[in-house]
């Protein structure tokens, strides 16, 4: 029989010493009970309410302390060739380097076979970038350089700056509040901690969200026709990754204050409208925004996103006139002087930006299941 608690044994042992060992402690079964079923109780936590949970915790404390010094633990550390028990000790604890990261691992091992698992979260999680750039594609076809192009231009570019984030927020609602939810009676249980759980959630995000990206850069530049360069085609994908880590990030952590997905899909999903709206720069220029709104563009990470993927399509770009059609730009810079002026030459300051907006929601995600209360579930 084995009785365990806060992923830490309290009993290995025969079941006809079971009732005895726990006896000798101060625990003796009732009379017509289970006595196992009765033992699962006693080396429970009981949540009902903070006194009660500190006095079980204390109880429990004590339990696995008894154990630790009780023959049947050193018979068993005998039998699987374990003599330095205070090391395995401390390695049980939970609290080593160690233990930390086999913990990390077996948490994002578990995530990673769930999606493969479930045809829907896997689609998801890989090919949402592959539809996107094929609707695009089956859309647009081919960019052209004649004076119509921009308008297709400033679109396409408008949609890659505003979709990568709604594809994060979207498999954030959809795929993690089951998560979420294990988690929260996993760190209840004492198995591990909230921040370590939102570490293996970004372990186990970061390869599929990498894997969609290049899926759609492949086919989203280069079969639609942006400016031919290895270099921007980096660029290009480094935008469209980060929005969809800023926007799964940003929904992570109002999940982890709102326990209701269909709010915090409302909350977030306004939030982002705003942003795109003001800080994209591709409805209007910040030139001719209110000074409120400029000023509050700069907390927008779509500024800095719609301003690497402006300069890197329009920087050195010549476009063709024809005797049928206003000619309004022949080059690509016309353009960026007057709606991103300076993108060009802050083009890598503005994706560095960009970049550590993105790691800075992912600490923030993080600080905030640290300190969050995990909620009491149903």
């Amino acid at each position: 029989a084995v009785v365990s608690t806060q992923s830490t044994g309290v009993y290995h042992g025969d079941r006809n010493s079971l009732i005895p060992y726990f006896t000798g402690l101060g625990y003796p079964c009732p009379e017509f009970q289970n006595p196992l079923d009765h033992y699962i109780d006693v080396a429970s936590v009981d949540r009902y309410c903070k006194e009660r949970q500190a006095i079980s915790e204390q109880k429990v404390k004590i339990l696995i302390q008894s154990y630790r010094r009780s023959d049947l633990y050193q018979d068993l550390m005998h039998q699987l060739g374990l003599r330095d028990s205070v090391g395995l000790a401390k390695w049980s604890d939970g609290n080593s380097a160690c233990d930390m990261l086999y913990k990390l691992g077996i948490l994002t091992h578990r995530m990673n076979v769930n999606v493969i698992r479930s045809l829907r979260a896997w689609g998801m999680r890989t090919f949402v970038g592959l539809m996107f750039s094929l609707m695009l594609f089956s859309f647009m076809l081919r960019l052209k350089k004649d004076q119509a192009s921009m308008q297709n231009r400033v679109g396409l570019l408008f949609q890659i700056a505003n979709g990568p984030t709604y594809f994060g927020i979207m498999n954030a609602i959809d795929l993690f509040p089951t998560l979420r939810d294990l988690g929260y009676r996993e760190c209840m249980d004492g198995l591990y901690k909230p921040g370590l759980f939102i570490l293996a959630y970004y372990l186990h995000v970061i390869p599929f969200t990498a894997a969609t990206s290049v899926l759609f850069g492949v086919l989203g530049y280069w079969g639609i026709g942006f400016f031919p360069d290895a270099i921007r085609f980096l660029y290009f994908m480094g935008v469209f990754f980060i929005l969809m880590i800023q926007g799964e990030s940003i929904a992570v952590m109002i999940l982890g204050l709102v326990s209701d997905p269909v709010l915090a899909n409302g909350v977030v999903s306004l939030t982002m409208s705003l942003s795109i709206t003001v800080g994209s720069g591709f409805i209007r220029n910040f030139q001719s925004l209110h000074p409120i709104f400029e000023l509050l563009s700069y907390g927008s990470m779509h500024r800095y996103a719609g301003s690497v993927l402006a300069a890197n399509e329009f920087s050195n770009l010549t476009l063709t006139c024809s005797a049928e059609e206003y000619c309004m730009y022949t080059e690509g810079e016309e353009y960026l002087n007057s709606t991103f002026p300076g993108a060009d030459q802050h083009k890598g300051e503005n994706f560095g930006i960009l970049t550590g907006y993105g790691g800075l929601l992912v600490i923030l995600c993080h600080v905030v299941y640290s300190l969050i209360r995990i909620p009491r579930l149903r």
